[in-house]
């Protein structure tokens, strides 16, 4: 009796990995939160669209619509349950869709360098608050990010470094996404900035350039550098603006 009951726990445990292992391989389609195995609207109704892949490689292609999805195309959608890591692919679909559709910031709106950093209070990932007057009178660095973002993914372990070089300096790292979605990648890739989570403010400041983005703060609280994107020659700028203040 007991060998069949372990039988029939290796066998559902082998039925639950391949369902995950299928889900991973099988190609989808999400449009307004609900997703198809087959493109379900025709192409003249698609007025834009992205490719988004967790961290675990579970990818979709988000579309963006003309009109919103009919009641008898629901009807056609996949259950999430059915998707591995169905939440993820939907925050990030949220994401990109919400900075597709956004309008650029007036000039007087965006950070410049040279400008005074906005006031802010944060959360970080255990629940602590963080607000500019922790700041006062140090560097601080900031980074935005999120975890479908593979650049981002890329150069956390680079960036982590920086934090052991520089023990003076103030590191935070911020994503508008939950702590329950960020920390298994920043615990994959041993990023050790001060974790923003559930962040409303920062991503803001991203527009339609896209993430990552990295901005330096001096010691009196003004922008000293802002880098958009990332490459080795752009972290180098940073690093060395980085050391120019402290």
């Amino acid at each position: 009796m007991r060998k069949i009951f372990i039988a029939f726990i290796l066998l559902l445990i082998y039925a639950t990995l391949n369902a995950q292992e299928k889900s991973k391989s099988e190609k989808l389609y999400l449009i307004d939160g609900y997703f198809f195995k087959e493109c379900p609207v025709d192409i003249s109704s698609i007025k834009g669209g992205m490719s988004i892949e967790t961290a675990d490689g579970i990818k979709a292609i988000g579309l963006l619509i003309k009109e919103p999805i009919s009641e008898e195309l629901k009807q056609k959608a996949i259950s999430k349950d059915q998707i591995f890591e169905a939440d993820i692919l939907l925050d990030m679909y949220n994401e990109s869709a919400y900075q597709m559709s956004k309008s650029p910031l007036p000039d007087e709106e965006k950070l410049k360098e040279g400008d005074k950093f906005p006031t802010f209070t944060a959360t970080d990932i255990d629940g602590k608050i963080w607000t500019d007057t922790d700041i006062e009178g140090k560097v601080m660095v900031l980074n935005c990010w999120f975890t479908g973002c593979k650049p981002c993914r890329a150069e956390m372990p680079e960036l982590s470094q920086w934090k052991e070089e520089m023990p003076d300096v103030m590191f935070f790292s911020s994503t508008y996404e939950k702590g329950e979605t960020a920390r298994p990648v920043l615990e994959k890739n041993g990023f050790n900035w001060i974790p923003i989570v559930n962040d409303t403010q920062f991503k803001e400041y991203v527009g339609k350039e896209g993430y990552p983005l990295t901005i330096v703060v001096d010691k009196y609280g003004k922008i000293a550098h802002i880098e958009r994107g990332t490459s080795p020659e752009q972290r180098e700028n940073i690093k060395k603006t980085i050391y120019s203040i402290r």
